[in-house]
């Protein structure tokens, strides 16, 4: 396969997002590796924090996957976390994604991402207004999001404080008529504040599910019937069960568990010691909280 040169697009070429037409202050011109974008395909983009929990990853990746099957490219900033996450999901799954960077895009940048940004610039596209060699500067990154909310017909904001970058693409979705969805989170988790307070202030709608997505940006779309092979029943306990379901997006101390609960200690970490072993639990400096393990085997208990 002959590499992807890198290219430049401006408002009048073909390749140009007809939706950055839309926007009032887009970029002069772009440039970008990868495949050609598809100026009229549908996008939404997935962002959040660097630093997510267990539920965030489970829901980034859910998201993700299902809508880069139901054919959106999933746009987001190459960023570690959320934005990784999001990115990976979408082409495990045979789907596009667009990764708009803060940086040139022959930097890679977080270094932690080299083989993804490898892996975009063969199945995807790399995205900035910075010539190629630009290193990232961290004022880049604020006018980075700004793109990624224009390329996309909504932004779906996953985990985030409320002073973070996805607290700022959100808003510039909501500048540009975009719609915005959030993901809510447990309000013992610092990182949900972001999406809790897009939804308790209306600027967000709250989902759950892909199709919340597409009800809004694609109603005539069909879903399949779930695939044969679905997650069956795990055999826990019922004190395990019970202490599965109390865990969440949040560390939560032994000992709270204990009195909220009614457990001894040694019962409690009997049964955390188990469920961590099976993957379904994830110990923290601060307590344990939901590992992804744990959010599907919960589905199904």
């Amino acid at each position: 396969m002959t590499k992807a040169k890198e290219r430049i697009i401006r408002p009048n070429d073909n390749e140009w997002p007809h939706y950055l037409k839309e926007i009032p202050d887009p970029p002069k011109s772009l440039h970008l590796l990868g495949l050609p974008i598809n100026a009229g395909e549908k996008a939404v983009a997935i962002v959040g924090t660097r630093r997510p929990t267990a539920a965030g990853i489970h829901a980034a990746r859910t998201l993700a996957a299902a809508l880069a099957q139901a054919g959106f490219a999933i746009v987001s900033g190459l960023a570690m976390g959320i934005d990784a996450v999001a990115h990976n999901a979408a082409l495990e799954v045979g789907g596009y994604t667009v990764a708009v960077m803060g940086c040139g895009i022959s930097r890679p940048y977080p270094k932690s991402n080299l083989k993804l940004h490898e892996r975009i610039a063969e199945l995807g596209t790399l995205v900035s207004e910075y010539p190629s060699e630009t290193p990232p500067q961290p004022g880049y990154f604020p006018q980075r999001n700004r793109i990624i909310a224009g390329l996309s017909a909504g932004v779906i904001v996953i985990e985030g404080g409320v002073k973070s970058g996805a607290r700022i693409t959100a808003a510039r979705a909501l500048d540009y008529n975009r719609n915005v969805f959030a993901v809510p989170g447990s309000i013992r988790n610092p990182m949900a504040k972001c999406p809790n307070e897009l939804i308790r202030n209306a600027l967000a709608t709250l989902i759950t599910d892909a199709k919340h997505v597409t009800d809004d940006l694609a109603p005539g779309l069909v879903w399949s019937k779930p695939a044969e092979g679905t997650p069956t029943a795990v055999a826990l306990d019922e004190r395990e069960v019970d202490i599965l379901g109390f865990l969440d997006d949040a560390p939560v101390a032994l000992d709270v568990i204990c009195r909220e609960k009614g457990l001894t200690f040694g019962e409690v970490a009997l049964a955390l010691s188990r469920l961590e072993v099976r993957g379904f639990v994830r110990r923290t400096v601060m307590g344990y909280e939901l590992a992804e393990g744990g959010l599907r085997a919960r589905s199904v208990v």
